[in-house]
């Protein structure tokens, strides 16, 4: 089937347009980012705490080497075949391969763990090298001290996913101007493409939602006619050459089922048929709809208290990530406008590319410098890269600070 009758249903949306030319692109899957591990909060926690019987916070020895290349374990490997023996006591599952190669690189971007070469030296979560040594992180022993409150742990678990996905967790709330839904063919076909840049487009969070709205307008009938031709013609069998230039759509498809279920173990989301809703009650972090109605008004007050307008290409960040929050009254104190900065959605990419960690406001002059620990900056340009009200830079800048200082 011609890929064309895409845009023969209704020439006149945007949303269809841009999916069109998306999967005609070499990289028309977006979003990628853990596919294949499967995994809960309870096992990273069994996984966690096997190794802080073990070892500690000492560094563990991994092996380095495939098991069907080398099928025994150095002397100095017995403790990481002892680790992944009980593993395999408690769960029934994990190889000495799919531990360190797969659900290790998975705890280590979480932040639960730390990863060393060959020398022992630290490696970042997202580097490709050769590791030798693993061991618990802060973070990880915080998790770990958390047991005995399910709600902290969860909001730090919510943390560690919403760091797996690059602010993905945290970005998904806007989910509330889609009546707190979003299904995985909505998903699929336009927010898995975030932050991403497509013909000279950068496409935003903002402009995502607006096609999302836009297919929702469609009939289910031309819904499900787009979703046949898409995948009648991301069949790999019609095309010639290597993946590269293949389309898949089952395997497209499996990536946003993996970050459904990601989500669906966060305080924010609970996994309904093919989609994901906003939790409200005792376990999420809306305790009920009234807060959750609070947390759209609080966006659209930024933009009464710092007398904007809303534009192409901006988006609301929060200053300080939602995520960071432990239980729900800090969340409501990191929702407020007051916590907001409207900033162009290449900055926003930026930072969510950096894990969220420029958390430090500082004003030079009209212009905003968003700064992580490591003295990472991320400039933004009055009126150019960020828009908000001059005579609010004392406020805004005093709440930071506060609410820095009390996480």
């Amino acid at each position: 089937m011609s890929l064309s009758k895409l845009l023969n249903i209704d020439p006149s949306k945007k949303c269809l347009e841009f999916l069109y030319e998306r999967i005609l692109d070499d990289n028309y899957r977006g979003i990628q980012i853990s596919q294949h591990n499967r995994y809960d909060i309870s096992v990273i926690h069994i996984m966690l705490k096997t190794m802080f019987d073990l070892v500690g916070s000492n560094l563990m020895r991994i092996r380095t080497t495939d098991l069907s290349k080398r099928p025994y374990n150095l002397p100095d490997e017995k403790i990481y075949a002892m680790y992944v023996d009980k593993l395999n006591d408690i769960l029934g599952r994990c190889t000495q391969d799919s531990v360190r190669k797969n659900l290790f690189v998975d705890m280590h971007r979480m932040g639960f763990i730390h990863r060393y070469n060959d020398e022992g030296v630290p490696i970042g979560a997202f580097m490709r090298s050769k590791i030798k040594y693993v061991s618990l992180s802060q973070f990880g022993m915080e998790f770990l001290q958390k047991s005995c409150n399910i709600f902290q742990q969860n909001m730090l678990y919510t943390r560690a996913i919403d760091t797996l996905t690059f602010g993905l967790a945290d970005e998904l709330l806007d989910i509330v101007e889609l009546d707190n839904y979003i299904t995985e063919t909505e998903f699929q076909f336009f927010f898995s493409y975030l932050n991403k840049t497509l013909n000279g487009n950068f496409y935003t969070k903002t402009t995502l939602i607006e096609y999302i709205k836009e297919f929702r307008s469609m009939s289910k009938y031309q819904q499900r006619y787009a979703v046949e031709v898409v995948k009648n013609y991301c069949n790999p069998n019609n095309f010639l050459g290597d993946k590269t230039h293949k389309r898949d759509y089952h395997n497209w498809h499996n990536e946003t089922q993996q970050i459904f279920m990601l989500m669906a173990q966060t305080v924010y989301y609970d996994k309904l048929k093919d989609g994901l809703v906003i939790k409200v009650g005792a376990n999420g972090i809306f305790e009920n709809e009234i807060k959750l109605k609070r947390s759209l008004a609080q966006k659209r007050q930024y933009f009464k208290e710092h007398t904007v307008n809303k534009q192409i290409g901006f988006e609301l960040h929060h200053i300080i990530p939602l995520c960071w929050a432990k239980t729900q009254t800090e969340f409501s104190m990191l929702d407020v406008w007051e916590n907001m900065i409207y900033i162009d959605g290449y900055s926003h990419s930026k930072i969510s590319q950096n894990n969220n960690l420029n958390v430090v406001l500082k004003f030079n002059n009209m212009d905003i410098d968003l700064i992580d620990l490591k003295n990472q900056i991320v400039q933004c340009k009055y009126k150019i890269n960020v828009d908000y009200s001059i005579d609010k830079q004392d406020m805004m800048s005093q709440y930071n600070t506060k609410i820095r200082n009390s996480l």
